[in-house]
């Protein structure tokens, strides 16, 4: 009994994880009514449309990530702000997880911004099945890996600007994980400091300004706001205190981490310098603080460690934000299923949307 009951705790996430990939056939149906009813409408309409579609599937994450696992989400720093629905804002953090995507929609869920995030993601991410279709429909930007393309970034962003859109735009400056035990990594990382001759990091890597340059230099006089924002989870040291790989999605959905702890801090877009250099200069400057607020979380000192300096802010994301997604998904899967014609169909769309956006999505651009 006791090994059945340990098996089921290791695979308790593939149940939720099965629920989010479950909806993907539903929420690319109700996507494509979407775009076809809009057509003959102006652009906005559509805009607003998808952007509530986007926000409620997001939602449906947050149910699992929220309130199936019980995390508990802390806060410090610029926190106080009212939420702000209008607010145009480019998003910064540390990637160190899975997670991290679903941290930065935490953050906007809080600034009735949910709807209006778009990412900066891998070119990879662009065949995920029927997910890498609708992303780059909600306009977010892939970039491909060491070959980035700033002429083919400013064009999308360019276009959101001009159309003076709500964005939320979501940036990883490190362009890939960090992870404690890949020590090549971070030997490489503390070579490149030393080139550039600034302070080597422990807890993050060099920041790369590409994507962050063209946002700034088309998103300027549209978005007001930087928000650079320090991830750091619970239960991620040895006994000895050593720091240990973050928790992925799957990990996550299993408790291995029972806090997020999140340092925010709200920057004028207009204090952020556009030159290459100084933005660079800049960029490694905010790097350094998060290592030293790292460094303060995962500190071996019992007054300082599993937090950040400052006031701790209790982060609320209710039931009545997430349980209506969970109940519209959930309930248009049950749906589809009930007759052997709506289970064909469902299959139908999951198989052939797939192989379709794959192709699509190998002819479209990315940065």
């Amino acid at each position: 009994m006791l090994s059945i009951l340990v098996h089921a705790q290791s695979v308790r996430w593939l149940f939720p994880a099965a629920a989010m990939l479950s909806a993907a056939p539903i929420h690319i149906t109700v996507w494509t009514a979407v775009r076809l009813l809009t057509l003959p409408l102006p652009r906005r309409v559509y805009r607003a449309l998808d952007d509530s579609l986007y926000s409620t599937y997001q939602r449906y994450v947050l149910f699992f990530m929220r309130c199936y696992t019980g995390a508990e989400i802390y806060t410090y720093g610029d926190t106080d702000d009212a939420a702000d629905h209008k607010e145009n804002a480019v998003f910064i953090c540390n990637h160190q997880s899975t997670m991290d995507w679903v941290v930065a929609n935490m953050v906007a869920l809080q600034h009735n911004s949910l709807g209006h995030v778009r990412y900066v993601i891998k070119d990879g991410l662009k065949y995920f099945p029927l997910y890498g279709f609708y992303f780059k429909q909600h306009d977010c930007i892939f970039v491909r890996r060491g070959n980035f393309s700033k002429e083919s970034m400013e064009k999308q962003v360019k276009r959101i600007a001009k159309r003076r859109e709500p964005v939320w735009m979501i940036i990883f400056p490190e362009g890939t994980r960090f992870n404690p035990m890949n020590k090549e990594s971070i030997k490489k990382s503390r070579t490149l400091a030393e080139k550039k001759g600034v302070v080597p990091m422990e807890h993050v890597l060099p920041p790369k300004m590409g994507a962050m340059h063209v946002c700034l230099e088309q998103l300027r006089g549209h978005a007001t706001v930087i928000y650079d924002v320090t991830i750091a989870f619970s239960n991620t040291t040895t006994g000895s205190g050593q720091r240990t790989e973050s928790p992925g999605m799957p990990e996550f959905l299993m408790q291995a981490s029972p806090e997020i702890h999140l340092n925010v801090e709200k920057i004028k877009i207009t204090d952020v310098p556009t030159d290459g250099d100084q933005l660079q200069a800049w960029l490694d400057q905010q790097f350094q603080k998060k290592d030293r607020l790292l460094s303060h979380f995962y500190s071996l000192d019992k007054d300082k460690a599993g937090k950040f300096p400052g006031k701790k802010n209790h982060l609320q994301i209710t039931l009545a934000q997430t349980v209506p997604a969970a109940i519209f998904y959930n309930g248009c899967l049950c749906l589809m299923l009930t007759t052997p014609a709506t289970r064909s169909l469902y299959w139908k769309i999951s198989l052939f949307g797939t192989v379709l956006g794959c192709v699509l999505m190998s002819f479209r651009s990315q940065a």
